[in-house]
């Protein structure tokens, strides 16, 4: 088992996020920026497909992927950017001493997504963020304001997708991964998921998920976060 930054274990590298929740983020409903509150179905663009490999760093794809997407791409990102611009920041200023970046000590993966969203606002991605909590919050933002960073408990039945493309929220949980959702499909009651595992993952990087299965994912310390005034910066 490998041991995060807040005590919890993984077996998993891949899935070191570590769950942290400010309630001050309770002042920033998504909804409040959403005067349609009817849900509707949208996906939304995501040209790339990064891959974390064996490494931790969840938290720098999953972010990195939403920079990515629409509706504000941003150009240039890619696995190196997203380990060691978002996610070895991000550890920096977290609630815990070390990381995994040159010269930490002591030595832990993980992080928490709530620093590495403040770290890409520090980089001027984007001005405000708004957080998503509760099923609704999730479908009504990414239908009509833009992808989701989450950050969820991952299980035993997510590793792979079925013949269909779906995920499942069953067996043991093995650790915390942080994912894009990038779209909803009201009709069908799923959403789109962007995973940081390469093209070759699921289907072409991509899986669905239940709204039933979400619904519980965010009820067990899940969480969504909408980023607000995007940029379209170039990484050189």
């Amino acid at each position: 088992m490998i041991r995060l930054k807040d005590g919890s274990e993984t077996n998993d590298i891949r899935l070191d996020r570590v769950q942290f929740f400010d309630e001050r983020s309770r002042s920033y409903p998504v909804r409040s920026m959403i005067a349609v509150k009817e849900l509707r179905s949208y996906t939304w663009r995501c040209n790339i497909h990064l891959d974390q490999g064996r490494e931790g760093a969840c938290v720098g794809f999953g972010i990195s992927h939403e920079l990515a997407a629409r509706p504000s791409e941003v150009k240039g990102l890619t696995n190196k950017f997203a380990k060691e611009s978002i996610y070895w920041e991000a550890q920096k200023i977290d609630e815990w001493e070390g990381g995994s970046y040159p010269g930490a000590s002591p030595r832990y993966e993980g992080t928490s997504v709530l620093s590495g969203v403040k770290i890409s606002r520090q980089k001027g991605f984007f001005d405000s963020f708004y957080w998503g909590f509760s099923l609704n919050d999730l479908a009504l933002g990414v239908g009509r304001r833009g992808p989701a960073v989450l950050g969820l408990s991952w299980m035993e039945g997510m590793g792979k997708t079925d013949e269909n493309g779906y995920i499942r929220a069953t067996g043991e949980v093995v650790g915390g991964h942080c994912i894009l959702c990038r779209g909803v499909n009201v009709r069908e009651k799923y959403f789109l998921l962007r995973n940081s595992w390469g093209k070759d993952w699921g289907k072409t990087g991509d899986c669905k998920i239940s709204f039933d299965d979400m619904k519980k994912l965010l009820a067990n310390g899940g969480e969504s976060v909408f980023f607000e005034k995007r940029h379209s910066i170039v990484i050189s």
